[in-house]
């Protein structure tokens, strides 16, 4: 289950996103549901491999899950960067 924290904050993010855009919130998540189905429908091994290593606890991730386990992988992947330099 995703923490609480988490989920406030992917919330929020949703809600940044439309006040930016001028649109309504529910119009953002139906955005990001189209765009994760058409990635979830994707025959490439590589989108599956990605899709697959996102945490759900449904079917299929919510946008609020998405939108954590992308944020906690740019974090990790930009401290392991900082830790080993190129």
């Amino acid at each position: 289950m995703m923490a609480n924290k988490n989920l406030r904050v992917a919330e929020k993010t949703i809600q940044r996103i439309a006040e930016r855009e001028g649109v309504p919130v529910e119009h953002v998540r139906q955005q990001i549901r189209i765009a994760m189905l058409t990635g979830l429908c994707s025959t490439d091994p590589e989108l599956k491999a990605f899709w697959d290593s996102v945490p759900h606890e449904a079917d299929i991730p919510t946008p609020e899950e998405l939108i954590t386990y992308i944020s906690r992988k740019i974090i990790t992947d930009s401290l392991i960067c900082r830790r080993w330099p190129s």
